[in-house]
C-alpha cells in the first residue's frame, strides 16, 4: 500500500519525539539540586507524564490507521463490485478490536 511508509514513520517520529522528552527531563532532574527522594519523585513523575504521552499518540495512531484501513476496504469492495463479478465478498460487517 502507498500509505504504508507514511504511518511507519510517523510512529517512528512519535515515539521518538516521546523518548527525547522523557530521556532530556530525567537528565534536567538528574543535575538540579535536589535530595535523592526529591529526584526519584520528580523522575516518577515525569515518567508518569511520558507514559501518558506515548498512550495517547499511540491511541491518535490507531484511530487513524483504522479509519485508512475503513478506507482502503471501502476503495477495495467498490472495486470488486465494478470488477466482473465473479468473486463477491462475503456480507460480514468488520469489526474493530
Amino acid at each position: 500500500m502507498k500509505g504504508n511508509g507514511h504511518w511507519s514513520q510517523l510512529g517512528q517520529t512519535a515515539g521518538s519525539f516521546a523518548a527525547g522528552a522523557a530521556a532530556g527531563s530525567i537528565l534536567a532532574l538528574l543535575f538540579a539540586p535536589a535530595s535523592g527522594r526529591v529526584t526519584r519523585k520528580r523522575i516518577g513523575h515525569q515518567l508518569k507524564q511520558a507514559e501518558k504521552l506515548v498512550a495517547k499518540k499511540a491511541s491518535v495512531l490507531r484511530e487513524a490507521a483504522m479509519e485508512k484501513l475503513g478506507d482502503t476496504r471501502d476503495w477495495l469492495v467498490e472495486r470488486v463490485r465494478n470488477g466482473n463479478g465473479k468473486h463477491p465478498l462475503p456480507r460480514r460487517v468488520m469489526h474493530h478490536a
